[in-house]
């Protein structure tokens, strides 16, 4: 189920610029007020939440970026939802919907309405954009000590790790192996971003790309998001 939730700003409109943790927190809220059942399934289990968002969208992108926050010059914005599980989308609704006074990173929110997307028949070639920036990362050994390196698209890595990414998705999801495993991925436009997850500070790429091959690969990501860490505001697209 994909979502599209609109939000006016109700206080002065400056927002810290780490929201997409912001957004998270919002989200696994609802959850917890709907669904504490669901909820504590998604904190407690280990693995894929097969959730992701977008970046917080302001209308007509009428906003200033100072430092480490965001200006809203326009009031109304909109943040987009995706889950393959619509208990979980349906959740976030009820969960929003008992509670439409919201706070994202110091400025108070209202809730201006849930809208449920009409969600786009994937087939074995399609073109994304990304509604928040691809995380996609590697182990390397530096100094004798493993450590978690992020990974870019001019990295043949990169476009392998996508690929097992979403098979390990698509078998946590469905207990079976996809019918084809085979992805092939061409970026046509690509512009790296650095985003904070609370005080760490995360490489990912916001970029327009051409997939081809798994059905089920591509589905996987278009529902539940494309490299990792979805549940906290990376990967989601839109089929372009």
């Amino acid at each position: 189920m994909r979502l599209r939730i609109d939000l006016i700003c109700t206080s002065n409109p400056v927002i810290d610029m780490n929201s997409s943790y912001h957004l998270a927190s919002l989200f696994y809220r609802a959850l917890q007020r709907s669904n504490p059942h669901l909820s504590l399934e998604l904190h407690s289990t280990p693995g894929f939440k097969f959730f992701t968002f977008s970046k917080l969208m302001v209308e007509n992108r009428e906003f200033v970026i100072e430092g480490d926050r965001m200006h809203l010059k326009n009031r109304n914005t909109h943040v987009f939802f995706s889950s393959p599980r619509n208990e979980i989308a349906a959740a976030v609704v009820s969960g929003l919907l008992e509670k439409p006074e919201i706070s994202i990173g110091g400025a108070e929110f209202v809730l201006s309405g849930i809208k449920v997307m009409r969600e786009k028949e994937i087939g074995e070639r399609e073109k994304f954009v990304t509604l928040s920036p691809v995380s996609v990362t590697t182990v390397v050994e530096e100094g004798g000590k493993k450590k978690i390196w992020d990974l870019f698209p001019d990295e043949p890595r990169f476009y392998e790790n996508v690929r097992k990414n979403l098979v390990r998705k698509f078998r946590s999801l469905h207990g079976r192996d996809p019918e084809d495993e085979e992805l092939e991925i061409r970026v046509l436009n690509a512009k790296p971003k650095m985003i904070r997850i609370k005080d760490t500070y995360h490489r990912a790429t916001e970029m327009v790309f051409e997939a081809s091959g798994s059905r089920e690969l591509l589905e996987m990501g278009y529902k539940a998001g494309f490299g990792e860490r979805n549940s906290m505001g990376f990967g989601m697209v839109k089929a372009l």
